[in-house]
């Protein structure tokens, strides 16, 4: 061993002083497909909902199938999202991987040879398929989710129980805020211009600390009416790096005083915690 290396026993680490690993389980990450080409083989239910997830994700979709074989909501997409979906009135051949030369594939046919040479072929050129309903001829797995504007909660079964996954989602969708994506919403459009009045990055750890504040000292109820006028006086006490209230914006004032565990309460309630925990640099880029 080189002089400059030396072997370092770790120290002693309480077992309960970082997360336990749980194998098993998928990676789970938001993949960005925006104007990429994804090639769907089928046309039926499946492929409709694979279908419509890609063109919520701006994907260039390209439908395998025969028209014969489209069900009526496949027909509805060719017909309608023309500029994003290219129609292949064919079944799937070898030739079509060249010829678009996808990003993802998908397969959502009844034919398991045909699924399964489609798998290898993938696997060959290493691109991601997801055979559906066949787990071990996939490379990842569709969850069900809930969407609310830029918020989208997946509840994954990693492929064990897909109506499971539906169950919990809307379970976990029935206790969210009915306006938390326009919340979400504005809180993007405030970082986005706050970017702009503090743009270095020597900035960021104070820009994070002020939005995390923001988040925190604003209800959701008060983030929602946040127009261009609020969010420029808020960026106005960011330079003194003060969090000024609507109220205050507004002129308004203070109102009665809650009782103080009225006030604890408020500060724990529900929605301000699923916000805080939605709030999560989801946007593309870091504070």
């Amino acid at each position: 061993m080189p002089e400059h290396l030396t072997t370092l026993s770790p120290p002693p680490t309480p077992k309960s002083a970082f997360p336990p690993v749980q194998p098993g389980g998928s990676l789970i990450v938001a993949y960005q497909v925006r104007s990429k080409p994804v090639l769907v083989v089928g046309g039926g239910a499946v492929a409709a909902g694979r279908i419509l997830n890609l063109l919520n994700a701006d994907a260039h979709v390209h439908v395998v199938c025969p028209l014969s074989g489209c069900n009526a909501e496949v027909l509805h997409r060719i017909r309608t999202s023309s500029s994003n979906v290219t129609h292949h009135n064919t079944n799937f051949d070898p030739s079509l991987i060249t010829a678009v030369n996808p990003t993802l594939v998908l397969t959502a046919i009844d034919d398991p040879v045909v699924s399964t040479q489609i798998y290898k072929l993938c696997h060959d050129l290493r691109i991601p398929i997801n055979v559906a309903d066949v787990p071990p001829e996939c490379d990842f797995y569709f969850g069900s989710v809930h969407r609310d504007g830029p918020l989208q909660v997946m509840v994954s079964t990693n492929g064990n129980g897909p109506k499971l996954a539906n169950i919990v989602r809307r379970q976990i969708a029935g206790g969210l805020p009915e306006n938390l994506g326009e919340a979400i919403t504005r809180v993007g459009v405030l970082r986005k211009r706050l970017r702009k009045v503090a743009a270095a990055q020597e900035d960021g750890p104070r820009r994070m600390e002020w939005m995390s504040r923001v988040c925190e000292e604003w209800t959701l109820e008060e983030l929602c009416q946040m127009g261009d006028a609020e969010m420029e006086a808020l960026l106005e006490g960011y330079k003194e790096g003060k969090v000024v209230k609507l109220r205050e914006i507004r002129g308004e004032g203070e109102g009665e005083e809650l009782p103080r565990q009225q006030q604890e309460e408020s500060q724990d309630n529900t929605n301000r915690v699923v916000f805080e925990e939605a709030f999560d640099g989801s946007f593309g880029w870091p504070f």
